[in-house]
């Protein structure tokens, strides 16, 4: 493995880290901003366009150059799910999830 693969890797790991950022992390603003508002389903429906346009774009970048740097995107793209869920996910008495009735 080359001194320039290992960077390619990495960098492709970093726009999957800000491509799930962007995405998750717009999910949440989104959902925290709407809730309680009248009318919420105009505003997620213009927020998951806008999102997955934006992160099947990065995607497809990606993709343009080799698909096996695909699966380094889509690793930091899911490494960061994982991190925003453990992080905004704890006001829950502790869970991560909602808790159903």
């Amino acid at each position: 493995m080359t001194v320039e693969a290992i960077l390619l890797g990495s960098a492709c790991l970093l726009w999957g880290a800000f491509l799930g950022l962007f995405y998750f992390g717009g999910l949440w603003m989104t959902l925290k901003t709407t809730l309680g508002k009248p009318r919420p389903e105009y505003r997620l429906a213009a927020s998951l366009i806008v999102r997955l346009a934006v992160a099947l774009a990065g995607f497809w970048l990606v993709m343009r150059m080799e698909l096996s740097l695909f699966f380094f995107t889509l690793a930091g793209f899911f490494l960061v799910r994982i991190v925003l869920t453990r992080v905004l996910g704890r006001g829950n008495g502790g869970r991560y999830h909602a808790a159903y009735p």
